[in-house]
């Protein structure tokens, strides 16, 4: 069994998300991988008084998943405005087979990236090309081509 269950990431709009995601390469949900949850053992579990969450789970090719959550109560508001410093802020570092291709390719559709794609030049990963592109809600998603 992998160790990684999922990665859960809070976003505005559950549809624009799951477009933006699949646009990556993850896999669309199937249909019943988007739902609503609400009751008291949510409330507790988030500490949240009468929460409702919809969620879509996006499937990752290792079994793992990609869960995206949208709050319909409360209604949540964006505090993580420096997520690259931010303490407690995280990325989403997903792999694909041609960097520059993907970055041409996201840059044209108007993905908003920090720069194109980089050489890492140091550490165990020295040699690896990577990009930081944001998603719609500026959570940081890192593209990892690697090379060595």
């Amino acid at each position: 069994m992998p160790l990684l269950n999922h990665v859960g990431i809070t976003v505005s709009n559950l549809e624009r998300s799951i477009a933006f995601y699949t646009s990556l390469g993850l896999g669309a949900p199937p249909a019943d991988w988007i739902f609503t949850i609400q009751g008291h053992w949510l409330s507790q579990l988030v500490q949240e008084e009468d929460a409702v969450i919809r969620v879509a789970f996006l499937p990752i090719d290792d079994g793992s998943v990609l869960e995206l959550l949208e709050y319909q109560q409360p209604e949540g508001e964006k505090a993580n405005t420096r997520p690259n410093r931010d303490v407690g802020a995280m990325h989403l570092a997903l792999n694909v087979d041609n960097i520059d291709e993907a970055y041409q390719r996201l840059s044209a559709a108007g993905v908003p990236f920090n720069s194109e794609p980089q050489t890492v030049a140091m550490g165990p990963w020295a040699g690896n090309r990577v990009a930081y592109l944001s998603d719609p809600d500026g959570t940081p998603v890192e593209l990892v081509m690697n090379v060595v």
